[in-house]
């Protein structure tokens, strides 16, 4: 029998662009971070991160500590009531690192949503839902 090789021409060529194409944009597209921001740090060492910011007095009242290391962030809405979330935001996988000046809200500065230091709740911004609330049986205390 002959040699037989195979021939690319331009039409398979141009489909397999187009497949190529279509599972980059798919794969782009797909929704990350769908796990809970628990399951990649555990939440006992969130506990322990918490529990240190708020007994190292890094959490006034009003702003936030960034605990970057387990990504979460401890809040201080109110005089003595701590709330810890996810800084992980669910718009991009952005993170949650800023404190607005003026109004205290949290800021992903990737894209600009905004949450309620309270609640979690987003405020503004593309962000489709708030910040995951972490730990919340245990809310930090000051020692």
């Amino acid at each position: 029998m002959g040699d037989v090789s195979p021939v690319v021409n331009r039409r398979v060529l141009l489909k397999a662009a187009g497949v190529v194409a279509t599972l980059t944009v798919v794969a782009g597209c797909s929704s990350r971070g769908e796990s809970s921001p628990a399951t990649e740090v555990d939440i006992e060492q969130i506990r322990a991160a918490a529990d240190a910011a708020v007994a190292a007095g890094e959490v006034p009242v009003g702003g936030a500590a960034f605990l970057e290391d387990v990504k979460a962030v401890v809040t201080q809405p109110t005089a003595g009531d701590y709330k810890v979330f996810s800084d992980v935001c669910h718009h991009a996988n952005g993170r949650v690192s800023r404190v607005d000046p003026d109004t205290g809200d949290l800021v992903c500065v990737l894209h600009g949503s905004v949450f309620d230091p309270a609640t979690g709740a987003v405020k503004a911004g593309p962000s489709p839902r708030g910040l995951d609330s972490l730990a919340p049986t245990a809310t930090p205390s000051p020692a």
